[in-house]
């Protein structure tokens, strides 16, 4: 496990991922459909994706540098203000003259929700040279592609003492796929949830978790209203269940348990609890559109302490 200790760097987490400005269409009496209009009775347009990470990190009192391409476009700008405006660092975002759009229009239901999306230019990851320089604690990539380059970054990143993690967010690959597991192998921790295990793994819920913790020392499967689990190489799956809330929208509650679980990682918790602030964190974003009902450090801690954790 990752255990607490003082860094001369001043963060805890490097992110590495592009942002999405979500427009969330809500309360839908159907799932949209060619050739009908579909109102929607709420509507709200939120950053979200990794800007959902970085600020629940902020949120939780954890010194978070977040690595993403942004434009000269309308949503990277709107992104960047409220980055801003929430206190986030923005030290790391990597500001270019022409466009890098990414944009969701997500249809949220009461049990999912689906998106359309649009993607401009490429997207980036910090370099060793970078990462020497910062030393984070924890390095957390999401919704990156499986680059070729990610493998050696891990690598690198490990031989340096920081704790690598990657969120699979709607990779493509296989588990067959020579460059998802040589970045598997090169991960200290892979978080995934259940659709995309059972794409990956051809194998549904704990036997998906069963077939791809083989690849990497502790996977960790979000399983919505059912809560979590996850495998250490060596151990017994873990469960632990999820609170009931009425939820509001699904968008970003996967975004929001990543930071629950590096949250728990950095305080030293076994994983017991490391899974149950997850899942907390996870559960309180659906509460609320775009995230906006996450909790704070001292919040997440009451609740924990409530709950008997």
């Amino acid at each position: 496990m990752l255990l607490r200790r003082e860094r001369a760097s001043p963060y805890d987490v490097v992110l590495a991922g592009e942002y999405y400005f979500d427009l969330i269409f809500s309360g839908l009496g159907e799932v949209p459909r060619l050739g009908a209009d579909v109102w929607s009775e709420g509507f709200d347009a939120v950053p979200g994706a990794n800007f959902t990470t970085a600020r629940a990190l902020t949120l939780l009192n954890t010194n978070v540098a977040w690595w993403c391409e942004t434009g000269s476009d309308l949503f990277s700008s709107l992104m960047i203000s409220a980055a801003e405006k929430e206190g986030m660092d923005t030290s790391l975002f990597q500001r270019r003259t022409e466009n890098r759009i990414r944009v969701s229009a997500a249809f949220s239901m009461a049990e999912d929700r689906g998106f359309i999306s649009r993607f401009d230019g490429p997207e980036t990851l910090p370099s060793t040279e970078i990462l020497a320089r910062l030393r984070p604690r924890v390095l957390l990539v999401q919704g990156l592609t499986c680059r070729n380059e990610l493998p050696a970054l891990f690598a690198f990143a490990r031989s340096h003492g920081i704790y690598c993690c990657f969120d699979c967010q709607h990779v493509d690959e296989s588990l067959e796929d020579a460059n998802l597991l040589a970045i598997l192998e090169n991960s200290d921790c892979f978080l995934l949830n259940d659709t995309e295990a059972a794409r990956l793994a051809g194998k549904s819920d704990l036997e998906a978790l069963a077939a791809i913790s083989r690849f990497t020392p502790l996977t960790v499967l979000k399983r919505g209203a059912k809560g979590a689990a996850l495998l250490q190489q060596g151990t017994d799956v873990l469960e632990r269940p999820a609170p009931k809330v009425d939820v509001v929208d699904t968008t970003g509650a996967g975004d929001s348990f990543n930071a629950g679980f590096i949250y728990g990682l950095l305080q030293g918790w076994p994983l017991e609890k490391v899974l149950d602030a997850a899942v907390l964190c996870g559960s309180a974003a659906v509460t609320a559109h775009g995230g906006k009902a996450l909790p704070v450090e001292g919040e997440l801690l009451r609740r924990l302490k409530d709950a008997g954790k």
